[in-house]
């Protein structure tokens, strides 16, 4: 009788391994994206309130950790080795659990864009085109996720022959299935990248705080070159191995958990500027000069021309000294800069305007600090009338 053991087709075969490939990513986001999503929720609430966004970020979270709890359980029952080496119980399990982490994966990682977008919309609230633009982009990704969810449930009639081999089905073409998603979502990926940099440009900031916005919204960059990546090994590889053949999978683990930690990046520059402001506070130079304008205000020239920003000024007399003092805080003339705060929820001011606005959220704001040095004018003497001319008839 023939044996059904399978033949080693080299020495060592059996033993190859490739689990690490999932095991280190995914523990290393597993620690680290509940932690910056406790740090994003902790500035938030800490500067303003939940929205929507927030609890989108955290029902994102959870299908991430679902989907890496997933990845572990695969490699438990042998993913990273041979299928053929595996027992047929193990293959047939590391199959099934691969089958639900594509569903969890997907939703992880489109609601995490539109977690991403609305805080864009966030930002720039005050943009109608922008606004609309952004919503029709969440509109598309949310239907594209739910389509997508239903077609890789439904991939095999009956569903059980995804991961069953001994029950006979119908399956789609899976290849195709996988490069669709994958270029739909780095399209997504490019759009979700570019679309706030044209308002980034246009606003009426130093170039050097444009510069300093760079990072914060080109956090992008690697979810598209991640998502890349994954599309190029989808395309170039031809998987015959479903449980060895894993490039693919390292890359979607990558790619949804990188896309999460993009998500909370800025809320860390939050904390880390309201626990160390003298060492993170985003500086712009020196204070520039203004000048006090009737109805108590005060100009400014600058990027954009000369602009007036309604302010309260306080003025503190010193008689026993040839200047007095005019500023925001009262204090003295310290050469101290002038700050901008950029992407501080809960600050007045969204979306970078120059004049602070009624929406509350993570906005652009600017805060500049003015101190007004002068010497008090002495009133003139009254003028002595003349005795000659004081009994003369008036006209």
């Amino acid at each position: 009788m023939a044996s059904q053991q399978p033949q080693q087709p080299y020495p060592g075969y059996a033993d190859e391994n490739r689990a690490h490939w999932v095991l280190i990513p995914t523990i290393l986001f597993t620690i680290l994206c509940p932690f910056l999503l406790a740090i994003r929720i902790y500035a938030r609430r800490a500067t303003t309130t939940l929205d929507i966004g927030d609890w989108i970020s955290a029902l994102a979270l959870f299908f991430n950790i679902a989907t890496n709890v997933m990845f572990f359980a695969m490699v438990r029952h042998g993913f990273g080795k041979h299928s053929d080496v595996l027992p047929k119980p193990d293959l047939f399990a590391a199959l099934q659990i691969w089958f639900f982490g594509q569903i969890t994966h997907k939703i992880a990682l489109h609601l995490t864009k539109v977690s991403l977008l609305l805080l864009y919309v966030r930002i720039f609230s005050h943009v109608r085109a922008f606004k609309l633009t952004a919503m029709s982009l969440i509109i598309f990704i949310i239907l594209y996720m739910i389509s997508s969810t239903i077609v890789g449930i439904c991939q095999c009639i009956p569903v059980a022959s995804a991961w069953d081999l001994n029950i006979p089905g119908k399956c789609l073409n899976l290849y195709i299935i996988w490069n669709m998603n994958g270029i739909v979502s780095l399209a997504t990926d490019v759009a979700i990248l570019i679309l706030p940099f044209p308002l980034v440009f246009g606003l009426h900031i130093p170039l050097s705080q444009k510069v300093m916005l760079m990072p914060v919204f080109g956090l992008g960059v690697f979810i598209v070159v991640a998502s890349a990546l994954r599309v190029h090994s989808l395309l170039v590889s031809h998987v015959t191995d479903r449980t060895y053949d894993i490039i693919g999978t390292l890359w979607t683990i990558i790619e949804y958990n990188l896309a999460f930690v993009c998500l909370c990046l800025p809320s860390v520059r939050v904390l880390l500027v309201k626990t160390w402001p003298n060492i993170f506070k985003s500086s712009v130079g020196r204070s520039q000069t203004s000048g006090v304008t009737p109805g108590n205000g005060y100009t400014r020239s600058g990027t954009g021309g000369v602009r007036s920003w309604p302010s309260k000024i306080g003025l503190e007399l010193d008689t026993r000294r040839r200047w007095s003092r005019v500023g925001g805080d009262g204090t003295g003339l310290d050469g101290s800069d002038s700050t901008d705060e950029i992407l501080r929820p809960g600050e007045e001011g969204a979306g970078g305007r120059d004049v602070p606005g009624p929406e509350a959220g993570a906005g652009i704001t600017r805060t500049v600090r003015y101190d007004v040095e002068f010497e008090p004018v002495t009133p003139p003497a009254p003028a002595v009338a003349r005795s000659g001319r004081a009994n003369e008839p008036q006209d």
